[in-house]
């Protein structure tokens, strides 16, 4: 049989086919790669979305989104791996999208919080800082951004303070990837804890919401944590309060039916528990009390969020007395703050109170503070943030000491925790000699309440109240610069915690501009920027019926500059301010001392001399309109001593003319006015800064005689 023959061209056909086949191949695994790694990334989407980050990190990775150029992606994948507590990769990611520019504010604002974690305070500042010029006005984060900056400032100053303990987590045989929180001591067996938990519940895969388990330290090693029983773990949320002192009455939150209540059970860790009822406290669990601790068998302490608090949590205390508990007493303003107070912790001898807050003092969220009563002046010390390493730029919760007084537990998220929340310990390098001593002692507020009765057989004859007294400053503002940064922020929050601690007092806010440029704006910017000074005081809980605006734009300098010298710093920083006046405190038990503006004597300006003078005594201005905007009449540039009040109930803003001491004088100037576009022209008496109502006439004109002019005026 011949050999077949085959010519070139047939195997340059064939050649061809084969390589196309191959391509073809290729390009299907292309395809099929591709399709999978567009998979992975949705389901990283659909996890960060349901806040999932753990399952996002792991998808996200998958699909390579850390070596793409989608910049939204690989934000989201930094903070996904910034919420599993993996900063390093989170920081590396977020570094890499700032340097490539225009980066937005949600890169600048975990860049924060990244710096944040690994205490690199004066990064994570200059973060923050380029977060607010870069986020929207109506971004909810600002304000929480402003007072962050304060916490980094204390971060950098307490990072190198005396370390007052060894702190460790408890390790993975107590922690997971879940949350474990609110560790409470075992009455009765020392290295013995209670704590609460959202891990899956064994042998069924699902979690539930919070169970209560135990824990004992074993040889150095926490042993593997045991569910309590099913009657006390209902499958919905537990989290143990405490015990009766002889450890037989254990009291946990519960709920059920969606109802929050706290019962309380003889306690066994067997399965034929007692059922004793539900604990009848001095708050309702779902509607104004929380963190609920005991002291002992009869004293109670809390948190609450009630009205005629100091702020957002305070902390209370209630004393047992006839099988009843008694209406909670407020532990007062120098322990809570305008912020949240909770998590109380008293030691044994009644006097050392240790708590939580996530005040201006912290570092991060919520700190450890801890202060002392003296049974002697019966004061407290001034409260103590217990610094690093016990507080980081997390939240540190529940801290409680154990019995022995060497060390305690407390619960943080800073970002070395397997999961959201560990249980960490912290190791006293000194023993807290305050939990040493016997419990059967008279509590602080039993101190208190002594020092109000001055005779042996304490007749209730009040002590005097001790008069607080207040520093304030004014906001001296940049130009072009944002009002609420860190040092006005402290100032504003100082008249926050004023007026939250005596409702009466009111406050004037008066802005003040460089004499630049047009009256006309420079009168509406002064305002506006009051505005926003005082919207931070209404977000903190003052009553806006409680603010006066008052915006003098450019009418009022206090310094004015030498002939043939330009503006200095000096003269733009003192003109360009907020100042504060209280009103109406001199019945509270307060001594109040106001900040004086430090202008060089060959430099004061008549016109400031005027105001300063005249702005607390009888004096009349015209107004010339009241209207919702900005006044746009050309004829306001040719008035003097111009000003805008804000009607704190119509949000109307009056436009005002003068500063004039008599009524006759006012009565002019109104007539000068009225041809110049402003019929509706009328004359207004102020007293101390606050126009005078109709009703209070008759009884202030025998002190200021010229207000019978303005009687017989017609005003009323």
């Amino acid at each position: 049989m011949q050999p077949v023959e085959y010519s070139t061209s047939y195997f340059l056909r064939r050649g061809y086919l084969i390589l196309a086949i191959l391509w073809l191949g290729c390009l299907g695994q292309n395809t099929f790669a591709q399709s999978t790694l567009s998979s992975m990334q949705k389901k990283g989407d659909e996890s960060f979305e349901n806040s999932d980050y753990r399952s996002a990190v792991n998808y996200y990775k998958q699909a390579g989104v850390q070596n793409g150029t989608n910049k939204k992606t690989r934000l989201r994948l930094a903070i996904s791996e910034y919420e599993v507590n993996d900063v390093d990769g989170a920081l590396s990611i977020l570094k890499s999208i700032n340097n490539e520019g225009n980066t937005k504010a949600d890169v600048f604002f975990y860049l924060a919080k990244c710096y944040e974690a690994k205490n690199l305070f004066s990064e994570a500042i200059s973060s923050y800082k380029h977060f607010l010029q870069r986020a929207k006005k109506k971004d909810s984060r600002r304000i929480w951004v402003t007072d962050q900056l304060v916490r980094c400032a204390n971060g950098s100053r307490l990072k190198y303070g005396d370390e007052l303990a060894y702190v460790e987590n408890a390790g993975t045989s107590l922690n997971t990837e879940f949350n474990e929180f609110g560790a409470k001591n075992s009455p009765t067996t020392l290295g013995k804890i209670y704590f609460s938990s959202d891990r899956e519940t064994p042998g069924t895969g699902k979690p539930p919401q919070v169970d209560i388990y135990f824990a004992k330290l074993e040889n150095g090693v926490w042993s593997s944590p045991t569910l309590l029983p099913h009657h006390i773990n209902t499958g919905t949320y537990q989290e143990v309060s405490g015990f009766s002192t002889n450890g037989q009455v254990l009291y946990y939150v519960l709920q059920q039916d969606n109802q929050f209540r706290i019962r309380t059970d003889t306690f066994t860790e067997q399965s034929d528990v007692t059922h004793k009822g539900y604990f009848n406290g001095p708050f309702d669990v779902n509607q104004d009390g929380t963190d609920l601790t005991f002291f002992n068998d009869s004293i109670c302490l809390y948190a609450s969020d009630k009205a005629g608090g100091y702020g957002g949590y305070d902390l209370y205390i209630s004393f047992k007395e006839n099988e009843r508990w008694s209406a909670g007493t407020n532990l007062g303003p120098v322990i809570n703050s305008f912020y949240d107070d909770r998590y109380p912790f008293l030691t044994r001898n009644g006097l050392t109170l240790f708590y939580s807050s996530n005040n201006l003092e912290s570092i991060g969220g919520f700190d450890i503070f801890t202060i002392s009563f003296d049974p002697v002046s019966y004061k407290w010390s001034v409260p103590k943030n217990l610094g690093f390493p016990i507080n980081t730029s997390g939240e540190e919760t529940y801290f409680v000491v154990a019995p022995d007084g060497t060390s305690a537990y407390l619960t943080s998220d800073r970002k070395t925790s397997y999961g959201k929340n560990d249980i960490y310990t912290a190791y006293f390098k000194h023993p807290l000699i305050a939990h040493q001593e016997i419990s059967d002692v008279p509590t602080f507020q039993q101190w208190i309440e002594s020092s109000a009765y001055v005779n042996s057989n304490r007749d209730a004859q009040e002590a005097a109240p001790e008069i607080k007294e207040y520093f304030i400053s004014h906001l001296f503002l940049e130009e072009n610069a944002d009002i609420l940064i860190p040092q006005n922020i402290k100032k504003l929050d100082l008249i926050v915690n004023l007026m939250l601690i005596y409702p009466k007092i009111k406050v004037e806010l008066s802005c003040f501009e460089i004499p630049s440029g047009q009256q006309t704006f420079s009168l509406y910017f002064s305002i506006k920027k009051n505005e926003e000074a005082a919207s931070y005081l209404v977000k903190k809980g003052i009553a806006r019926d409680r603010i006066l605006l008052k915006g003098y734009g450019p009418s009022f300098p206090v310094m004015t500059l030498p002939e043939g010298t330009t503006n200095t710093s000096l003269y733009k920083r003192l003109n360009h301010r907020i100042e504060f006046t209280l009103h109406d405190f001199e019945t509270e038990p307060v001594a109040i001392h106001m900040e004086k503006i430090p202008v060089p004597e060959n430099m004061m300006d008549e016109r400031g001399q005027k105001f300063m003078s005249m702005r607390h005594n009888l004096y009349y201005s015209v107004q010339l309109v009241s209207i919702t905007q900005i006044l746009q009449n050309p004829n306001l540039e040719s008035l003097e001593e111009n000003f805008i009040e804000v009607d704190s109930v119509s949000g109307n803003y009056h436009y005002m003319s003068g500063l004039i001491s008599t009524f006759k004088e006012a009565d002019a100037l109104k007539q000068k006015i009225i041809p110049l576009g402003f019929p509706d022209a009328e004359v207004i008496a102020y007293l101390d800064g606050v126009r005078i109502k109709a009703e209070d006439l008759a009884s202030l004109v025998p002190f200021y005689p010229d207000l019978v002019n303005y009687q017989v005026s017609g005003k009323k």
